[in-house]
């Protein structure tokens, strides 16, 4: 069992899930999503997946995969602010917000400075995926998770308007195990080497 967020479950874990079903069909997974942290051994749970910069006291802690923030809309959004200068078409636009603080605006504008941008101006979503899917329906333009917003940039539903321009965060996401289970299984084993296999093949 695998407990994590509801949005690194939807946009990350589960596109891979064929993989691990070929390479191992024996194994049965279950996917429990939560959107706060809770103790892996209330829960039952075996591995969890988890957002930020931790340490969490439950579990054998080990990093993951970092992150890359980046701006992200729809082409027919990016077009119709009518601005060439993808600076001036970001202080035109409609911000759309993520909740969670790593995933801030002025992460962005700290790396990338610009002029007359208000950032308490813009509709606020509570998870990532939300606010990508805002972003996908052309309501204006996110600052994204570039692991989560992978699919949908490949896919041309969103693209990036200022190309391989992002910021990075180290570590972003960590993979933790239960203390009691130190030495592990051969299936929670197997698991763990397919989630860092996949983590090392992200296109982030």
């Amino acid at each position: 069992m695998i407990t994590t967020t509801p949005s690194l479950a939807a946009r990350w874990l589960m596109p891979r899930l064929p993989v691990l079903a070929k390479a191992h069909p024996s194994i049965e997974l279950s996917i429990v999503t939560e959107p706060s942290v809770k103790d892996l051994a209330a829960q039952g749970a075996d591995l969890a997946l988890r957002m930020g910069s931790g340490p969490w006291p439950d579990g054998i802690c080990e990093p993951l995969m970092d992150e890359l923030l980046y701006p992200v809309a729809t082409r027919s959004y990016w077009k119709s602010i009518g601005e060439r200068t993808p600076v001036r078409a970001l202080a035109k636009a409609r911000l759309l917000h993520d909740r969670d603080p790593d995933s801030g605006w002025d992460r962005w504008f700290d790396v990338y400075p610009a002029k007359n941008i208000d950032l308490r101006v813009g509709p606020r979503f509570t998870s990532s995926d939300l606010v990508l899917q805002a972003a996908a329906q052309g309501l204006g333009v996110a600052l994204a998770r570039g692991s989560l917003a992978e699919m949908d940039v490949s896919r041309g539903l969103l693209f990036r308007p200022f190309n391989d321009a992002h910021v990075q965060i180290a570590n972003a996401y960590w993979l933790v195990r239960r203390r009691d289970d130190a030495a592990g299984r051969p299936a929670l084993l197997a698991v763990v080497e397919w989630l860092k296999s996949g983590a090392a093949k992200s296109a982030i």
